[in-house]
């Protein structure tokens, strides 16, 4: 167990709403996790820096994929699930639709989660998964990478764009694509307002998220816990954003958005108008939003094509 500066009665508190949030995130998503009858996908087990513990991931194929080929590019993906939630294999439809249309591999990671490994656990595993696609050169191009996430994995592409990458030499990580991060975890719960919520993120949600990936405050103005500290050189020649008007977390990311269009980035903000957090999700009908997604979804296609 990790030791918690919320003491022992602090650490089982956020296990159990932890352990009960699981439960039921897995009765009532495990249906949506299910990929198309069409997909080529295959499970690997990264190595970890901690000997004998491995990361779950899977490798999603293009058209006409054969092993041993050419190497070709890869987009890395993160999930979502507040830090907390095991939800590999959310973005099925996303990194399925990436591989068809781009001709690239799409690595879907998983990554440490609180409160049993909260931060950094997870940017350690997102830097572990990094220095093995750097390893892989005969299956990836490493000269033609990019990053996306969606929620926490937003986030953590972020972060992994920003500050782990000055670590990999090697990898030419040319874009990231997050959608709905949270970019500054140190804004506490009550100063994210937007004017029309969609189903927001209950505040009491988000200090209990914040409390099991971050319980140290102080860390949560790092870099790596929060991107809009990191440097503005820091990020790659592309950073597309996507907002949606009715989630709390907008505010946060736009500010973010124009920070690294001041300091001369290529940055993208996409607001997403009508939708909440989740958009692109169908475990929630009422969140989920086709039109919109298609729209996402599409612009990330045509970025890539266009810079990898």
């Amino acid at each position: 167990m990790m030791a918690s500066p919320y003491g022992l009665w602090g650490y089982l508190r956020l296990k159990a709403i932890a352990s009960l949030l699981r439960l039921l995130t897995y009765v009532f998503t495990r249906s949506h996790f299910r990929p198309s009858s069409t997909c080529k996908r295959k499970e690997v087990r990264i190595p970890s820096r901690e000997k004998g513990r491995f990361i779950k991931a899977w490798i999603y194929h293009p058209p006409g994929y054969v092993d041993g080929g050419e190497p070709s590019g890869v987009v890395v993906n993160w999930h979502g699930g507040g830090y907390i939630i095991p939800n590999l294999g959310m973005d099925h439809a996303f990194c399925e639709r990436v591989a068809r249309d781009t001709n690239l591999q799409v690595l879907d990671a998983d990554y440490q989660k609180g409160p049993e490994r909260p931060f950094p656990g997870a940017v350690e595993d997102a830097e572990d998964v990094l220095r093995w696609v750097e390893s892989q050169k005969r299956v990836f191009d490493i000269d033609r990478v990019a990053l996306s996430g969606f929620s926490s994995g937003g986030n953590l592409a972020l972060v992994a764009a920003s500050d782990l990458r000055r670590q990999f030499k090697n990898i030419n990580i040319r874009a990231v694509y997050a959608f709905y991060p949270g970019v500054d975890l140190s804004i506490t719960a009550e100063e994210r307002l937007v004017p029309e919520p969609i189903e927001p993120l209950p505040a009491w949600f988000q200090r209990f998220l914040a409390d099991a990936y971050v319980p140290r405050v102080q860390d949560r103005t790092s870099p790596r816990v929060s991107p809009t500290f990191a440097e503005a050189s820091s990020f790659p020649e592309r950073t597309m954003l996507f907002v949606c008007s009715g989630d709390v977390l907008a505010p946060e990311t736009e500010a973010f958005g124009r920070k690294l269009e001041q300091a001369g980035c290529g940055v993208e903000v996409v607001k997403l108008e009508g939708v909440g957090h989740g958009f692109d999700k169908t475990i929630k009908p009422r969140l989920h939003n086709p039109e919109k997604t298609e729209l996402a979804y599409s612009k990330v296609i045509k970025s890539l094509k266009a810079t990898i």
